[in-house]
């Protein structure tokens, strides 16, 4: 189903801290040389509304990459608008428990969505981004793909004792990426 072939297009190119990269986590995917297998309880396509709904234990594998979430909601365009990108895919929502795993690399977030023709990605609820034994914690990671920009929002007010980001570098990391 080439509908998904760039579901993992998700924060390429965002980088955090010296080695902490959500890119990462999508590494093996977004390459069309490897296959896509794709598993969910239901899948839904509402063709006159350019939508393919996949929900119930969704997991998407390509290359060394996966991806779990509760609900995938894809929005595709019609052949004659699939210049604007190049998977023919305008966005793509993925709910609960998201989860993206590759090698040591880790994304999960309550929701992902990703807008494949503006290139910009926002994950919000309980974000955590880990590579190794580096950490990045928040309520809101916006990446806009093509100026290389990443925001990471804490949870709550900023005046209270949850309302901060959280950070956890380990300096060894520097090393091995």
């Amino acid at each position: 189903m080439r509908l998904l072939a760039c579901i993992f297009f998700l924060i390429i190119g965002s980088t955090f801290a010296n080695a902490q990269s959500a890119s990462n986590a999508f590494k093996g995917m977004g390459n069309n040389d490897e296959p896509i297998q794709i598993e969910a309880d239901k899948l839904e396509i509402i063709d006159n509304q350019n939508t393919a709904l996949l929900t119930g234990n969704v997991s998407v594998v390509q290359g060394t990459t996966i991806l779990k979430a509760r609900q995938i909601k894809v929005f595709y365009l019609r052949s004659e608008d699939q210049s604007e990108t190049n998977s023919g895919i305008r966005k793509i929502d993925a709910s609960g428990k998201v989860a993206i795993r590759s090698e040591d690399n880790h994304v999960t977030a309550d929701k992902a969505s990703v807008d494949m023709v503006k290139e910009f990605v926002t994950l919000t609820g309980n974000v955590l981004i880990s590579q190794g034994q580096n950490i990045v914690k928040g309520c809101i990671v916006t990446v806009d793909l093509k100026r290389n920009v990443s925001n990471v929002k804490p949870c709550g007010d900023t005046s209270s004792s949850g309302g901060r980001i959280k950070l956890l570098l380990d300096p060894k990391s520097r090393n091995t990426n």
